[in-house]
């Protein structure tokens, strides 16, 4: 009987808990094919920072069910590699690695920096790369994504339909709109006038101003003549800065305008009641479901999550590239990326997602309107915006 009881005590943890996969098993699934590969490259903060923790943790525990599951993916086991942060000094020596050790994709968890440094060099043949972000980046040329491109977030440019539907939910029939674009900036200049003809088409009444060379007199005439002409709100795609003059102007003005800020919502605009943003990754901050795959990480890793966004970016990242593997069944970038940009059914928190082949984004995401109250971000609106059917 002692025996049988010892005997179980050394058996019993191998029964319950998946055995890790050593370098040699590694080595030989990969070589015989019934693994496929996929590096991971960290956020900015490192792996050991909140945000790190939370997305390896749901990037592992994807793994871990797709090993737990009877048929894989397209029959094969995947493995996420842990990589260490990339810079623009071993980048090419980094794709040559991969390439040679066969993997079959790139998953950023990481920034802009990332999608700069890889483009060029992976964009066109490959391994496939998709951020777990990428509001900010280019991921393609001329107009059209680059074939092993993809991207989580929408561009930047969503916040022209995200204001165009705050516009018809709080302005009345045809208000006065000013819109404040930089003509040395073909990205703003494009905002600028993308969004005057989506409000111009609806009935609003719109003036354009472009940003001024330099000098405070020329922001008072852009602010007196908006005024003048009865505009309700102010839409910048100037920077934080130029918003900051405008605002300190017009605060205390007898029938100014509102402000709505087209660029990202930073710290910098927490002095400034009023102000308005759009986000879209406040939408994932809020999503109580990534409460529960947090719990289920926790679980089954034994990962503590405490950026559960970056988790479910991360988690719905790893979906993308799992559907897209079921569908090429093949791990070859050609394939792949061509069955990347039609998935479909990406759970990511409450929301679904589906794949436009013509930027390589989703087709649509959650926004959020916010309002700058007292130091705070509050949440005024929350609506489902579609991306452009165009890359910039």
């Amino acid at each position: 009987m002692y025996l049988k009881r010892i005997f179980l005590l050394l058996v019993l943890p191998f029964l319950l808990f998946p055995r890790p996969v050593f370098a040699g098993d590694l080595a030989i699934g990969v070589e015989d094919g019934w693994i496929w590969q996929v590096a991971v490259l960290p956020p900015p903060e490192g792996w050991e920072s909140e945000r790190g923790k939370s997305a390896l943790g749901a990037v592992r525990y994807a793994e871990w069910k797709v090993k737990d599951s009877a048929d894989g993916v397209a029959g094969r086991d995947i493995r996420f590699l842990k990589e260490e942060p990339l810079s623009r000094g071993d980048a090419e020596e980094r794709v040559a690695r991969w390439r040679e050790n066969g993997i079959a994709a790139v998953l950023s968890l990481g920034g802009t920096e990332d999608v700069s440094v890889l483009r060029p060099l992976l964009g066109r043949s490959g391994p496939v790369f998709l951020s777990a972000y990428g509001e900010g980046s280019d991921i393609g040329e001329g107009g059209v994504p680059l074939p092993m491109m993809f991207a989580l977030d929408l561009y930047r440019d969503f916040r022209i339909a995200a204001f165009a539907e705050y516009a018809k939910r709080t302005l009345g029939p045809a208000s006065g709109v000013a819109i404040l674009g930089d003509r040395f900036d073909p990205s703003l200049e494009r905002f600028a006038r993308n969004l005057g003809d989506m409000l111009s088409s609806s009935g609003y009444s719109v003036s354009h101003f472009w940003l001024p060379g330099a000098g405070p007199d020329s922001f008072r005439m852009i602010e007196a003549e908006a005024i003048s002409e009865g505009a309700s709100v102010l839409v910048s795609w100037a920077g934080s800065m130029v918003v900051r003059d405008i605002w300190r102007a017009v605060r205390r003005k007898e029938g100014a305008f509102r402000i709505w800020y087209g660029g990202e919502p930073g710290r910098i605009l927490l002095s400034f009641n009023g102000i308005i943003a759009a986000d879209q990754n406040v939408p994932l901050v809020r999503d109580r479901t990534f409460v529960t795959l947090g719990r289920e990480i926790w679980r089954r890793t034994r990962t503590v999550v405490k950026d559960e966004s970056a988790a479910g970016r991360a988690y719905a990242a790893c979906d993308w590239i799992f559907e897209g593997f079921r569908r090429a069944g093949s791990k070859d970038p050609g394939p792949l990326a061509r069955a990347m940009e039609s998935v479909s059914g990406i759970a990511l928190g409450s929301s679904t997602l589906s794949v436009n082949p013509a930027t390589h984004r989703p087709f649509a995401r959650e926004a959020a309107i916010l309002e700058v109250d007292n130091r705070a971000f509050r949440l005024v609106d929350f609506f489902q915006v579609t991306g452009p059917e165009y890359l910039p």
